[in-house]
């Protein structure tokens, strides 16, 4: 368990960060120093706001310490990883953040089933032996791909707006605790899964050569994208901070490659009566990913969540979601080592925001857009993008 407001770490350079942005007459506003420090001083008169290119005056502003009692709501969302190792390390972060997670904050969690994706809770909790129950079955749950043909909404024990329940601390922070010990015991092979194959290029992985085969994932993925935009909108009427982290090492995921935007320009031999090759399907993909990526964007921005990405394997390599992270004042996480540390430790600094409320002229724009500056020197804001 974590009090949100004794924080005093730096986030690690391995962290990939977001852009400025906005939510119609308000903001969730985090503030970091050069080092990625948390900022937890500011004044109204530190900070500009523009809307469509106009300033704006700041009505409110109320610091981390002012709303770290304001309970806010967690989803982790958990799709399809391949390789035990990566399983391994994704699920033991996910169980570490658990048990950080300050008291009077909800959870609920969802997982990929053999078709769709599953909520194994009823509702946003505030029990811990059930967030407890709930991460210790997804390991077993939890597929390797993108198989079957997945839902557009919400599955499993589906979404209750009204379901409530009580605290169980300390019993449920010590089912937490004991759920942590034994992920990081003994060998991965408790993650279940099959090893990777390495150096296996993301083009073969997909079958690019076939792109009827490419056409059908994409439909697969575009499908994933809608259910994930269902639990959005599940997400949307709740008040305070909203966040979303996605795990993530599938299909998704390699469909977003630099290498498939490189293929799409690259010339390949073909050969007669052939229904096209890499090429062809890489501008397909990166054709209908641009496009459901920014539909989950906008979901998210509408929705007022902040995304976050456990997926990639570097600054480069982003995975599906962590590319639109940024726009949504989030942050995306290579899955990779010492995830835990970084992820379990930096995602309660992101939890701690400035909420920052302006007023509005009246006009009428489309999509206008927000930018907030910070007059103090060394100090940068990080908030959603779009109206």
């Amino acid at each position: 368990m974590f009090h949100r407001w004794c924080i005093g770490l730096i986030l690690g350079a391995g962290l990939v960060a977001a852009p400025p942005a906005p939510v119609r007459t308000q903001a969730w506003v985090l503030a970091l120093d050069g080092q990625g420090g948390m900022v937890g001083d500011l004044k109204a008169g530190d900070l500009e706001v523009k809307v469509g290119g106009k300033v704006r005056p700041v009505v409110e502003l109320k610091t981390p310490a002012q709303t770290a009692d304001a309970a806010q709501s967690w989803v982790l969302v958990f799709e399809p990883i391949r390789d035990t190792a990566m399983r391994a390390i994704a699920f033991t972060a996910a169980a570490d953040f658990l048990t950080r997670v300050p008291e009077g904050d909800r959870v609920l969690i969802i997982a990929r089933g053999k078709d769709s994706l599953e909520s194994l809770m009823p509702g946003f909790s505030l029990r811990r032996s059930l967030w407890a129950e709930a991460l210790a079955k997804v390991p077993d749950l939890l597929p390797e791909s993108l198989v079957g043909s997945p839902q557009e909404t919400l599955q499993g024990s589906g979404f209750n707006a009204a379901y409530a329940d009580a605290s169980d601390t300390p019993a449920g922070q010590e089912a937490l605790t004991a759920l942590l010990n034994r992920f990081r015991s003994g060998t991965p092979a408790w993650a279940k899964g099959t090893t990777d194959q390495r150096g296996v290029n993301v083009l073969d992985r997909l079958n690019f050569n076939n792109p009827m085969l490419v056409a059908g994932m994409l439909a697969t993925i575009s499908r994933e994208m809608k259910a994930l935009e269902s639990v959005m909108a599940h997400v949307a009427p709740l008040a305070g901070q909203k966040h979303m982290v996605v795990f993530s090492r599938c299909e998704s995921d390699d469909m977003a490659h630099p290498s498939v935007k490189r293929a799409a320009t690259q010339s390949f031999k073909r050969e007669r009566g052939d229904g096209g090759g890499p090429a062809e399907s890489a501008t397909l993909a990166n054709r209908d990913m641009t496009i459901l990526q920014m539909s989950v964007k906008a979901k998210a921005v509408a929705s007022g969540v902040t995304l976050y990405s456990v997926a990639g394997a570097g600054q480069n390599i982003l995975g599906g979601i962590g590319n639109i992270t940024a726009a949504t004042g989030g942050f995306a996480f290579p899955l990779g080592n010492g995830l835990d540390t970084q992820f379990g430790q930096g995602i309660q600094v992101f939890g701690s925001r400035y909420l920052l409320r302006w007023a509005d002229d009246g006009a009428t724009a489309a999509s206008p857009a927000l930018e907030i500056t910070v007059k103090r020197k060394g100090v940068k804001v990080l908030a959603q993008a779009q109206l």
